[in-house]
């Protein structure tokens, strides 16, 4: 019979339900393919598609391919799920291949299970560290209501599954120190990057738990064990790797290692806080203030920090501090908002510890919490479920109107195209894509406006996925909206001039 104390328990698995329901939701009103990395699910579909199909000459293309080489693979196993739920719609027929793009809100849902999955391992690995039931649901709690953990479902990512296996490994290693645990979670700690390489700084975390408490024979074993783990996961894929690419595999994977530096290095220190303020709000800068006033609380009164409130804070700063070391000390690699998601689960884990403190077991301050953080995520997930992408702006004036010109009101940006010809030269939609990088505000042709809606890079969060503070900037103080204007008069222009250079409109649809 399962101990009560290490039970989920109704709360826990109504926080499951409550998850999926508004990650589903979010899912399924659109979002998919507005951030770049999303292009990176056509290699799972490809791959998908190839084992379907016997077409091994496209599974030896996917296996040869360095980058966030695991999530194909990975991610094959959320397509199975897309591909079984389109059954359902009109769009499961996928020798069509419009029908794969149709049914990528499926995709988002399955996809999005990851961060649910990340609400339990939260709770698991509470308890493993040495919590009380009711701190690890505090702990759970608190990742469920977490805006970062919330947003980012309804994009085709690959960081909430990188995620998991990071908890997972970090769960592995807090148990009893087995080899084989100690192996595996070695072996999650490697698949962990070889699933998203932004989160390489996650990879060593996975001997803390081991490193932190025991002999020091033990502890020097233990670490050894881990390490081995992974770089025997490391080393096993790019074996593959090699096998289907050749050398070319290990050039490409060099060159992408170097190409993590949109943005700024010197912002490497302050942005993850400021970005966690922008995305978690007042609740977030509540939290982080509880914390640290526990914390301080603790070391006046010469207290001694409990071996999981060690273990937590130190994930946090050795992957905070790796981050600066690499950003502002080495210039290797730029922090992204994204890079910070992962630092959430740990600033979770000492939530949870600190809202146990301070609520204990006072059933109403247990209740006035609960609603606090309730109403942050309903507040958070009303303000996304309203928020219309480009990409959906694009679809209802392509139907109702036919295919307008395009054009952006700043400038930097690419034209993103699509292969189908102008109807409405006397339209022209604004905005109808991404908008990166930036330098400068062009503003837009002039005639009436049609049509306006925000657009989604309004939403302060996503303004840290590789801008700058002066692009940062541009995005706040200028009107970056999705329009569709009809033109006043359109100037003639020689057809021989690229179609940047006639008033900024370009005679290529905006596509994906």
């Amino acid at each position: 019979m399962a101990n009560p104390t290490q039970r989920f328990g109704i709360v826990g698995y109504l926080l499951i339900a409550v998850s999926v329901a508004l990650r589903w939701s979010l899912c399924l009103s659109g979002g998919q393919y507005f951030l770049g990395d999303e292009n990176r699910y056509e290699r799972v579909t490809r791959l998908y598609q190839a084992l379907a199909h016997g077409d091994w000459a496209d599974v030896k293309w996917v296996a040869s391919q360095p980058k966030h080489a695991l999530f194909p693979w990975i991610g094959a196993v959320f397509t199975v799920l897309q591909h079984a739920a389109a059954q359902a719609t009109p769009y499961g027929d996928w020798s069509r291949a419009e029908n794969i793009d149709f049914s990528m809100p499926l995709a988002a849902c399955a996809l999005s299970l990851s961060s649910v999955v990340n609400i339990y391992l939260v709770f698991r690995l509470a308890l493993r560290a040495g919590a009380g039931r009711r701190e690890a649901l505090w702990a759970a709690g608190l990742m469920a209501a977490s805006n970062t953990n919330l947003y980012y479902c309804r994009h085709l990512l690959q960081y909430d599954t990188a995620l998991s296996l990071a908890l997972g490994s970090l769960l592995m290693a807090s148990g009893p120190r087995t080899p084989w645990r100690l192996l595996a979670a070695g072996l999650l700690s490697a698949a962990t990057y070889e699933v998203y390489n932004g989160y390489w700084f996650l990879v060593p975390l996975a001997g803390l738990p081991v490193a932190l408490t025991g002999t020091s024979a033990g502890r020097l074993r233990g670490v050894l064990i881990v390490a081995v783990g992974a770089v025997a996961g490391f080393a096993l894929l790019v074996a593959v790797g090699i096998a289907a690419g050749g050398g070319e595999y290990l050039r490409v994977m060099l060159v992408f290692s170097r190409t993590v530096t949109q943005g700024l290095f010197a912002e490497g220190w302050s942005l993850p806080w400021e970005y966690l303020g922008k995305s978690e709000g007042l609740l977030g800068v509540a939290l982080a203030a509880l914390i640290a006033g526990l914390l301080l609380a603790d070391l006046w009164r010469r207290r001694p920090l409990e071996g999981r409130v060690r273990l937590w804070l130190s994930a946090l700063a050795a992957a905070y501090g790796a981050l600066v070391l690499f950003s502002v000390v080495l210039k290797a690699f730029v922090v992204y908002g994204r890079t910070t998601k992962a630092l959430v689960p740990f600033l979770c884990l000492l939530g949870g510890w600190a809202v146990e403190r301070l609520a204990g077991p006072r059933r109403s301050a247990q209740a006035a919490v609960a609603a606090l953080l309730a109403a942050s995520l309903l507040v958070a997930f009303s303000e996304h479920l309203t928020r219309v992408y480009p990409r959906e702006v694009e679809i209802a004036v392509l139907r109702k109107y036919g295919n307008p010109k395009r054009t952006l009101s700043v400038s930097g940006s690419l034209y993103q195209v699509l292969v189908q010809p102008v109807t409405r030269p006397d339209l022209v939609l604004v905005n109808a894509q991404l908008l990166y990088p930036i330098r400068g505000v062009i503003g837009v042709p002039p005639g009436r406006t049609l049509l306006r809606v925000a657009h989604a890079l309004s939403y302060e969060p996503y303004q840290y996925e590789g801008f700058t503070p002066a692009e940062r900037a541009a995005l706040r103080t200028s009107d970056i909206s999705v329009r569709l204007i009809a033109i006043l008069d359109p100037p003639a222009v020689p057809n021989d001039l690229p179609p940047t250079l006639r008033y900024g409109l370009s005679d290529r649809p905006t596509g994906r």
